[in-house]
């Protein structure tokens, strides 16, 4: 049953791994230059990996409670991942951690977690919990791919143009 859906959303997200390459390969001079979109960028492609890695786990054959173990892992590993780029896009700033971006990213994890402590336990009613982690990873790197393309650099050139007409 969930076997259909994970070989969607695992193909979904190594799709947008490959775009989310070519969005920062095309803002290439504002991401290379700035920390936190370099970090910002690897955290939208280890969304997408953690996605395409759960989702080729749940389509392997095997027991369920290695199905659980695994999940555990992937979500104990992204979550270490996803919190050290976070930490490291806000280094040498004053910035705090966004609310809605740590939320994000734990629900992330979570769901994964809770997916594969359900597993653990014998079942995989606790799937959903996979499925609703896999669809917020997916949206949450779409978003993320979609600043980079729209938004990376804007404050650089404001702030350039500010100095350069005086007008600061």
């Amino acid at each position: 049953m969930w076997t259909t859906f994970a070989a969607t959303v695992g193909g979904s997200a190594a799709g947008l791994t490959g775009l989310t390459f070519i969005v920062v390969a095309f803002r290439f001079d504002v991401v290379a230059t700035s920390q936190e979109y370099r970090n910002r960028a690897a955290q939208t492609v280890s969304l997408f990996l953690t996605t395409t890695v759960t989702a080729s786990l749940v389509t392997l054959p095997q027991p369920t409670w290695a199905l659980g173990v695994e999940l555990l892992i992937a979500a104990a590993a992204s979550a270490g991942l996803l919190s050290v780029l976070d930490h490291a896009a806000r280094r040498g700033t004053s910035q705090h951690a966004r609310p809605a971006l740590v939320v994000a990213l734990v629900v992330f994890a979570a769901g994964i977690a809770a997916a594969g402590l359900f597993a653990i336990a014998g079942s995989t009613k606790g799937l959903g919990f996979y499925a609703a982690s896999a669809l917020l990873g997916l949206t949450w790197g779409v978003y993320g791919t979609w600043v980079f393309l729209t938004q990376a650099g804007t404050q650089q050139t404001d702030a350039v143009a500010h100095a350069d007409s005086g007008t600061r």
